[in-house]
């Protein structure tokens, strides 16, 4: 897999946030609580409060303090049984269900990054799909319907990664997820460049997040710049480390070079074979 078409693998995420599940009810279940009072006292609150299952309403809640007084010490564990019953209507492949759990996941919860990304991607990704199978089929929807349904869910997407934006700011996870949706499901090359050059810079950025800024610079047919890029970063790769792939770097270097015809005494010169 090319590093253009690469994403950010959570499936230690995934694995975590499960296990987080699993242990959380393991030690309900030893002391004897029950969690039906809980979900029918703390949720019926919530509703009668008016704040029901909307994101925005429960998100002033939050900031207010009256879910986490409600909830107390459960919130995060309010949370995680949410998101099970969003996989559950994701399993369903029902669309409103889905996309309000996981705006109200986001709102009860929103310090695990790992809602926001997961919830994005079920937004941009599954949903068109399950939107156009129900309008009969990619054979049966014409290619201009299934294009605004692509960008319609994109755009929700988007705009739940906004909302992360104002919790994890300069995360760059939550900007090369940004940057993906509009790399594959809106075609914009020029802002996913943008947004991978601006998470590359972050601390904590993934190397590939650099290498894609790169190539995605040549696919603009800004080669010269994709060139001055790679050679500011290669010096800064560490040789025996295998994510960095300082080699693939120089090659992309030695192949642009090759394209612009860089006179041999103006190329990059380093000691790595």
């Amino acid at each position: 897999m090319s590093d253009a078409t690469q994403s950010p693998g959570l499936a230690p995420a995934v694995r975590d946030r499960l296990v987080a599940v699993a242990v959380s009810l393991a030690v309900l279940a030893a002391a004897g609580l029950v969690l039906r009072p809980l979900e029918s006292s703390a949720w019926t609150e919530i509703r009668a409060s008016g704040i029901g299952a909307d994101a925005a309403g429960i998100r002033g809640a939050v900031g207010q303090g009256v879910v986490a007084g409600l909830l107390g010490g459960f919130r995060a564990l309010a949370a995680d049984f949410l998101w099970l019953k969003a996989n559950s209507t994701w399993e369903e492949m029902d669309l409103p269900a889905t996309q309000s759990t996981i705006r109200a996941v986001t709102a009860i919860d929103p310090r695990p990054l790992y809602f926001w990304v997961n919830g994005a991607r079920m937004i941009a990704y599954d949903m068109p799909v399950w939107r156009i199978e129900r309008a009969g089929g990619p054979d049966a929807v014409p290619a201009s319907v299934q294009e605004r349904i692509n960008e319609e869910q994109a755009r929700v997407a988007l705009g739940l990664l906004a909302e992360a934006d104002q919790v994890h700011p300069n995360d760059p996870w939550l900007l090369i997820e940004e940057a993906d949706i509009h790399l594959r499901r809106l075609g914009d090359v020029s802002t996913a460049a943008r947004l991978y050059r601006e998470a590359a810079l972050l601390p904590g950025a993934p190397c590939y997040a650099a290498r894609i800024y790169a190539e995605l610079l040549r696919q603009l047919g800004r080669r010269r710049e994709a060139l001055d890029w790679l050679v500011k970063l290669h010096p800064t790769l560490p040789g025996d480390e295998p994510e960095a792939m300082s080699g693939i770097v120089l090659a992309r270097i030695r192949e642009l070079e090759d394209e612009l015809g860089v006179p041999v005494a103006e190329r990059y010169h380093t000691a790595a074979p």
